[in-house]
């Protein structure tokens, strides 16, 4: 008799761990798929209130500029911050940086297997849309790509003009680890619309 108790306990163990597992996977794809749903709707209300507002009320970050690649059809919302708790969830423009629209740097950061894995496809020539949170929408040109060392260089904002600059890890395929290189590609502004 508790030989077979045992093996019924046993049983209903590895069901609960089953159930919980499962549970865990189905939470995860959820999220996938209701927090860019959150994310875009914060985003319409930004632009249609004029201030930032959180797409979920306990949210770390809060959607700040509209990046668009329009000859690639991609689209991308940027989140303020480049945090753990921002970046999962799209492309991060680095505090202290310009906002579309000021004078300065405009530096945003993505994940290299994620928002921004279309960078290493880029060109010199190619088009950017930036909108900012009040509805400016402003071209970009891609200028220049390079690859740079974080240990050894940083990114040197502009203290006049204007320039969009978007960072990922390098490389961009094929290397499972992050090292010590940066994809930085830079795009001057072309006009406003």
């Amino acid at each position: 008799m508790m030989k077979h108790d045992f093996s019924r306990l046993v049983i209903a163990g590895l069901f609960a761990v089953a159930i919980w597992q499962f549970s865990t996977a189905g939470v995860i794809q959820a999220k996938a798929w209701v927090a860019p749903k959150l994310i875009e709707w914060a985003w319409q209300r930004t632009l249609d209130e004029h201030h930032p507002v959180k797409p979920w009320p306990w949210a770390d970050t809060w959607p700040v500029a509209h990046l668009a690649v329009p000859a690639m059809d991609i689209e991308r919302y940027v989140l303020a911050g480049t945090h753990g708790s921002s970046l999962p969830f799209g492309p991060g423009h680095m505090n202290g940086s310009a906002l579309p629209g000021e004078p300065g740097s405009i530096i945003i950061a993505g994940h290299r297997d994620t928002h921004f894995g279309f960078l290493h496809e880029i060109r010199p020539g190619a088009m950017l849309q930036l909108t900012g949170m009040h509805g400016h929408r402003f071209n970009f040109k891609i200028t220049g790509q390079e690859i740079m060392n974080a240990r050894l260089h940083g990114i040197s904002p502009l203290r006049a003009g204007s320039e969009l600059i978007l960072v990922t890890c390098q490389p961009t395929k094929g290397m499972p680890f992050r090292g010590p290189y940066r994809l930085v590609v830079t795009a001057r502004p072309v006009e406003q619309i």
